[in-house]
């Protein structure tokens, strides 16, 4: 019996070589680049084999006692046996040490899953944010144009409204105060009176409206000369001219602004200073006249002009129609040039009661050096800007805004016909106008007012 058992022992031991060089052992024992985690898996199935190699040598022992003592019969297990029960428990093994290592990897894709979706909703909001900031962006400066557009187009309209308001409350006054002469004249008998009702209908006086607007005048005066080099270098103007021209009235428009401009420019055969003195003085003479009335509450009274008066103006269709202007015009003596700017109010009567125009003047008179003239010449250079204004906010009738502006530019060529034959009259006072102006062609000198 003892002989038998040990050659199952040295059998068992066999197999159990047999079964380690099927599991790799010896592989795992002599490959040097395994990884760590290969041997302690090696190194752990090894201390089980031993384990389970022990737990079979200790129940054989018992039952070969028990055999001895009690019965003959054989209960250990054949090698076969033993080899299937330890290749079931370590596939088992092996098995369970899958199972955990899929959980953990799901677990851990779950949780990648989660942080990352995380991360993708943040990503969205902040790339939906990013563009309503863009959008916002982008348009911001659209509606900021728009309202910056619109707000210039309600201050301009604002002054127009009032001017108008200006200009309509004077008109009021005047037509008040004339009806009352009217009315006064009219109940006495005496008919001389009426006849000076009739002469003293056009004169003019000053309200406090005339004094409010002459104020404001004044007070622009000096930005309107400040504005002298850049308006003529838009009206495009020669530099050095070779001959006298004027060009007709231009219609332009800036918005919804319409206004239209006028150039004239006129060589005067004499020197700067006799010319520069006699447009001046052809200026104070004709603005001296009875029926204009003068505002005398202006600080520079030698360079300044401010008048209201009447000036008739013919139409297309022979009949005459009065125009109120309120005028101030002003002197700037620089060291090779004088500037004399100005503005102005005119308004309609009669079929163009109701329109305005707001007017803009630059006159400049300076030596040139002309080429092939004998004598010194010096140049005239006027530039107009004319600027219709209705109680509407728009031109309702086109054809008659063009008549009122055509009455607004020939309501002063009559003065402007006046200065020129006084200008031309103290240059020949002079002796140096002989080859000047003509008899009977006479050149505008002088600036249109």
């Amino acid at each position: 019996m003892d002989g038998n058992i040990g050659v199952d022992d040295e059998s068992t031991w066999t197999d159990l070589n047999v079964f380690l060089h099927e599991c790799d052992v010896p592989e795992l024992q002599t490959t040097a680049s395994a990884t760590t985690d290969l041997l302690q898996d090696s190194d752990q199935l090894l201390a089980e084999t031993e384990a389970l190699l022990a737990s079979y040598d200790t129940k054989n022992v018992f039952v070969q006692q028990d055999h001895a003592q009690t019965s003959p019969i054989k209960t250990t297990k054949s090698p076969e046996e033993l080899r299937r029960e330890l290749k079931n428990a370590l596939a088992a093994k092996r098995r369970h040490r899958y199972r955990v290592k899929l959980k953990n990897e799901r677990q851990t894709l779950q949780e990648q899953e989660k942080t990352l979706s995380e991360e993708f909703k943040t990503l969205q909001r902040a790339k939906k944010k990013s563009k309503t900031i863009q959008a916002s962006t982008i348009a911001s400066p659209l509606w900021k144009d728009i309202a910056s557009r619109q707000m210039d187009g309600r201050l301009v309209a604002e002054e127009q409204e009032r001017r108008l308001k200006n200009a309509v409350a004077s008109r009021t006054k005047v037509i008040q105060e004339v009806n009352g002469l009217m009315r006064h004249q009219l109940c006495s008998a005496n008919g001389p009176n009426l006849d000076k009702v009739t002469k003293t209908s056009t004169d003019v006086e000053l309200e406090p409206d005339d004094v409010a607007l002459f104020e404001e005048y004044l007070q622009d005066m000096d930005m309107v000369y400040k504005q002298t080099d850049e308006a003529f270098g838009a009206s495009g103007v020669e530099e050095n001219p070779t001959t006298s021209y004027k060009v007709d009235p231009i219609w332009k428009q800036d918005g919804d602004l319409e206004y239209f401009e006028n150039l004239d420019v006129s060589l005067i055969p004499s020197s700067f200073e006799k010319t520069s003195r006699a447009m001046w003085q052809a200026l104070l003479h004709v603005h001296s006249q009875k029926d204009r009335r003068h505002y005398g509450s202006v600080t520079d009274p030698d360079d300044t002009i401010a008048v209201k008066c009447r000036i008739p103006s013919p139409t297309d269709t022979g009949e005459r129609v009065d125009m109120l202007i309120h005028l101030v015009l002003k002197r700037f003596i620089e060291t090779h040039r004088m500037v004399i700017v100005w503005r102005a109010l005119t308004e309609g009567d009669a079929e163009f009661s109701g329109m305005h125009s707001d007017e803009y003047g630059w006159c400049v008179v300076r030596p040139i050096n002309a080429v092939g003239h004998g004598v010194a010449t010096t140049v005239v250079q006027t530039f107009t800007r004319f600027i219709p204004m209705t109680i509407a906010t728009k031109f309702s009738n086109k054809a008659h805004v063009d008549q009122f502006a055509k009455l607004v530019v020939t309501s002063g060529e009559e003065d402007g016909s006046e200065i020129t034959r006084m200008m031309a009259s103290l240059l020949i006072e002079d002796k140096i106008g002989k080859s000047g102006c003509p008899r009977g062609k006479e050149e505008n000198y002088s600036c249109t007012r």
